[in-house]
């Protein structure tokens, strides 16, 4: 009895999984037949393609090839993460992603299923997002990049020196990131980072606007965006603790945050209990409406 019940719940959860990635790749439709995806994704690509044009000068000034590690710059810099952070609200503002084909899809797949494959496609969607953003920081330097471990020239001279100013560079390279981290792990750890920042904000705006049925989710998402700037302009410093696009900043770590105790490992921890949080609350929100239709019964019948 104990191998056959085993069985059958191993065989319950596969089948959930199946379910829950059909809905997923079901929505990944939308990249094809929703124009405001794609587009959202090739003005985020141009723009930080446009704010690397000015490194990639420097680099043919001096006849330097320039390492592949522009991602780790990129998103330290408060003004590119506002606009990343933006158009990731924007990518996710259409949920709770629920079409003409809802009720036949819910009931097919349960709503168990159901809040899962969202959960999966808001997973990919951030992946997709993400490598579109690396890929951006390495297409413009196609032809002038030096595969190498180490920063290169010309990250060290833009850190160290004013030379970018010359050029119209405007990207702040931080000595503390080139001091404290090996490249690879810098780019690494700051892609895991980005990638949980835009999964946060997915989550969050699914949550809430499946729990309201309006647009709330959304505006929590704008609010999120713009909470770092609000922070970087003389807020309290440890609002930064709870801000999702500020810890998803390598160079937040160093200076004043340490004696708030935010640090690479307080980032981690906050995203991974965060995500794991709002995964259940999005899973528990497609339950909204029974749980309403129980207490109006339990109202009726006790009067």
């Amino acid at each position: 009895v104990y191998i056959l019940r085993k069985g059958w719940q191993g065989g319950f959860e596969m089948e959930c999984f199946m379910k829950a990635n059909k809905v997923s790749n079901y929505n990944m439709r939308m990249l094809r037949e929703n124009i405001r995806i794609p587009f959202t994704l090739i003005v985020v690509v141009l723009y930080v393609m446009e704010s690397l044009f000015a490194v990639l000068a420097f680099s043919r000034s001096v006849h330097i090839d320039v390492t592949p590690f522009a991602f780790v710059f990129i998103v330290n810099h408060y003004g590119m993460q506002f606009v990343i952070a933006a158009c990731a609200v924007i990518l996710f503002c259409n949920a709770p992603f629920e079409d003409e084909s809802y009720q036949y899809m819910i009931s097919r797949a349960g709503k168990l299923s159901w809040g899962l494959g969202q959960i999966l496609y808001i997973t990919k969607m951030s992946m997709l997002y993400t490598a579109c953003l690396t890929a951006a920081t390495i297409i413009p330097f196609l032809g002038h990049i030096q595969w190498s471990n180490e920063w290169g020239k010309i990250w060290g001279t833009l850190g160290k020196t004013n030379a970018g100013a010359e050029f119209g560079v405007e990207l702040s390279i931080s000595q503390n990131i080139m001091r404290q981290y090996e490249p690879v792990n810098a780019l690494l750890i700051s892609i895991f980072l980005e990638f949980s920042c835009i999964l946060y904000i997915g989550l969050l705006v699914y949550f809430g606007n499946k729990m309201s049925a309006k647009s709330v989710g959304t505006f929590a998402g704008a609010l999120i965006a713009v909470l770092d700037i609000c922070v970087s302009n003389d807020w309290l410093d440890w609002a930064y603790g709870v801000s999702p696009v500020s810890l998803a900043q390598l160079g937040l770590f160093y200076g004043f945050a340490p004696k708030w105790g935010i640090n690479l490992a307080y980032a981690e921890k906050f995203f991974m209990i965060a995500i794991v949080s709002l995964s259940a609350l999005c899973v528990a929100a497609n339950y909204r409406e029974k749980v309403i239709n129980r207490i109006i019964e339990r109202r009726i019948h006790g009067r």
